[in-house]
């Protein structure tokens, strides 16, 4: 049996049995290695004959910052269960999960757990439409439709693509209109949405649930390209490319389709397509977007938060207000708020004496807003500094459903409620480039602060910046010099100083 070896794979989790760990991200890093045959590989120097190491890699990523768990033993398993998802031809998995930032009251240097699964060869699908190893899985669905109230048949959708078996909803990307394409004049335009689910379903049972669901909602499936009720199609299930004439996977058509790129960037900016015609989701929107041609259907933005209400201008009809329709082709705006969600990173320096206080305060309060979830605590730095007294500085990394506008807005609210003794500011957010006067993300000056760079490398060593590594960054830095790492556990508390 041949080996595949990846070694040092890190992300942050919320992943431990005391509960400050189930609230405050740390890293955890991953060595994987694979058993298969790599003859025919070795041969034809195809890819298509070996295991893509960079879809194991992110399907660790997606585990190690998905849902918490308290031992590692079990985040090793789920480890494992997503690997072999990735590809049949994985026979044997041996995982190592290392949390080296374990609280362990002694000196250490490292804390690891290492499993070794071999593949059932009967796994999967048992007959019942059941998952036999109960695995976790990550799927993309695509919604639409252009007959009767379709924003209302969306939501009932998605509210039942939740109630599955084993399946929830873990995201909702805004609703999009698309004017009917190929078809007679007067048809009414699509409203089209993404979701993305984890369930416990094989794909082909999610897909049986599917058609369920449309049927009950009155889609036949009789012809292409007309009118519908509602449809829902599986975009990509853990990455997998099959094709199998029933599900065909990734969905060989959603390379071409703005009105399904669109949603799902908006959803997830750093979602991939799978599949020889893949790529970043992101980039294949907006170059689909970017092209002149007359005879594709523009798509527009209709509502962000349309699964609470009904959202304005959802009508059907052709000739919809122009008020919903974009003025930008970018995929992802800088508005007041949105139904999907987006990381972001916020620094924190004072130059008070109480800085730490100030900062935890701080993070209690980001943490509080709705729709926020700090996901990474970098350690606490020292800063020199010649003109002035000297500062403390962090950085921290959040889930937020708030757009960027919004967010820079509160957490002008929490320095104020701090007398202003803090300054926090938002320095990268996903899919997020605006240069407003009240919203200029990225943050300007970010690239040339090591106050800024230094703690958000050790909170993610693999971090970018305006598509640069934040490591070259704070190398190139003029102040690299003047800062220096004062704790890596100081937000549980004692002083620094």
């Amino acid at each position: 049996m041949d080996i595949i070896r990846l070694t040092g794979v890190r992300a942050n989790g919320t992943h431990g049995v005391l509960d400050f760990e189930h609230e405050r991200a740390q890293p955890f890093i991953v060595d994987a290695t694979l058993h298969l045959d790599l003859t025919r590989a070795g041969r034809t120097d195809a890819l298509g004959d070996t295991v893509d190491y960079g879809k194991v890699a992110k399907a660790i990523v997606d585990v190690i910052e998905g849902d918490h768990v308290d031992l590692i033993e079990k985040l090793a398993q789920e480890i494992v269960d997503r690997v072999f998802a990735v590809d049949a031809a994985i026979r044997e998995v041996e995982i190592t999960v290392h949390k080296p930032h374990a609280p362990i009251t002694v000196p250490f240097d490292d804390v690891a757990v290492t499993i070794a699964r071999t593949r059932e060869s009967d796994a999967g699908d048992n007959g019942d439409g059941q998952d036999a190893s109960d695995s976790v899985h990550r799927a993309v669905v695509a919604l639409g439709g252009n007959q009767g109230d379709v924003a209302s048949t969306l939501r009932d959708a998605v509210r039942r693509i939740d109630a599955l078996d084993g399946t929830q909803v873990v995201g909702v990307s805004p609703l999009y209109r698309t004017a009917a394409w190929g078809m007679p004049d007067g048809t009414p335009d699509f409203l089209n949405a993404v979701v993305e689910v984890t369930t416990t379903l094989p794909a082909s049972r999610l897909l049986r649930e599917l058609l369920r669901i449309e049927a009950d909602h009155g889609r036949t499936r009789d012809t292409h390209w007309s009118n519908r009720t509602l449809d829902l199609d599986i975009i990509d299930y853990d990455g997998i490319e099959s094709d199998d004439p029933d599900l065909t996977l990734p969905h060989p058509r959603a390379w071409q389709r703005a009105f399904v790129l669109v949603p799902w960037a908006a959803l997830d900016p750093k979602a991939d397509l799978p599949g020889m015609h893949g790529g970043p989701v992101r980039e294949l929107a907006e170059g689909l977007l970017a092209e002149s041609d007359p005879d594709r259907p523009p798509v527009t933005l209709v509502s962000k938060d349309w699964m609470g209400a009904e959202p304005a201008g959802v009508s059907t009809d052709a000739s919809a207000d122009a008020s919903v329709q974009r003025s930008s082709r970018t995929v992802v705006d800088a508005g007041d708020g949105a139904m999907i969600s987006s990381r972001a990173v916020i620094s924190m320096d004072s130059t008070s004496t109480d800085a730490e206080r100030l900062f935890r305060e701080a993070i209690v309060a980001i943490d509080g807003l709705p729709g926020n979830q700090v996901e990474g605590i970098s350690p606490l730095y020292h800063v020199s500094n010649f003109d002035g007294p000297d500062a403390m500085s962090a950085v921290i990394q959040i889930e937020t459903r708030l757009g960027a506008r919004a967010l820079i807005s509160a957490l002008g609210t929490i320095e104020q409620s701090h007398g202003n003794a803090i300054d926090l500011d938002l320095v990268d957010m996903d899919g997020v480039e605006s240069d407003e006067p009240d919203c200029r993300v990225p943050w300007p000056t970010a690239r040339e602060h090591a106050s800024v760079l230094a703690p958000w490398m050790d909170m993610d060593p693999n971090a970018t910046l305006g598509g640069d590594p934040v490591s070259f960054l704070l190398a190139m830095a003029p102040d690299a010099a003047r800062v220096g790492m004062l704790s890596d556990n100081w937000i549980l508390g004692g002083t620094t100083r």
